[in-house]
């Protein structure tokens, strides 16, 4: 899952959102980490590692793979969960009753509270992610499109990442049902997780 799906999932607290969004920043063993991270964020970034791997041996991941262009078959793990945010955008009133603009501005303000918390790593980032308001553009395919662009300007090698656009609109029906089949069930994992019933 990408950005937007792991902030839904965590809970309610800046805490909780910030530390499942650094879960793909924040590098080391959680006791590495522990010195750097008050307790609940270090929870956040560890329920962001469990959340990856539950997603990596869902099936309807692995249908969502078999979807992209064999170039970027090896880069799954981040275009379909970049993928599954852009359907969590578009869907997000049969998830959460909290409009996706005041959700949003609830995370931004939190890093505006928080930004001890944001690390090295994530810090840096914030600032773009909210002037460009990245979060919200995964709703449309121009969005979608930018973002799949800012990964692959990253490494010569990512370069593939770039067409990925081409592949959702090709299958996007059926990414949207492996979207559908898969986040209920990543859902209720996340709420075993959170001892939430």
């Amino acid at each position: 899952m990408n950005f937007l799906a792991h902030l839904y999932l965590a809970a309610p607290t800046d805490a909780s959102r910030i530390g499942n969004l650094l879960g793909d920043f924040a590098r080391g063993t959680p006791e590495s980490l522990r010195d750097r991270f008050p307790p609940e964020v270090l929870d956040g970034i560890v329920m962001h590692r469990k959340l990856d791997r539950f997603t990596d041996g869902h099936p309807a991941f692995h249908e969502a793979r078999d979807l992209l262009a064999p170039e970027r078959r090896r880069f799954a793990g981040i275009v379909v969960d970049v993928i599954f945010d852009h359907f969590l955008s578009i869907h997000w009133t049969e998830f959460s009753d909290q409009p996706l603009p005041d959700f949003l501005q609830e995370i931004y303000d939190a890093f505006d509270r928080h930004p001890d918390w944001l690390g090295e790593e994530l810090g840096p980032l914030v600032p773009r992610i909210k002037q460009e308001n990245w979060l919200m553009s995964y709703a449309t395919l121009d969005g979608i499109a930018l973002t799949f662009g800012r990964i692959a300007s990253r490494s010569p090698r990512l370069a593939p990442i770039a067409g990925t656009r081409d592949d959702l609109v090709a299958h996007y029906q059926s990414f949207d049902r492996a979207f559908h089949e898969f986040f209920p069930d990543v859902r209720a994992y996340a709420k075993e997780l959170l001892n939430i019933s």
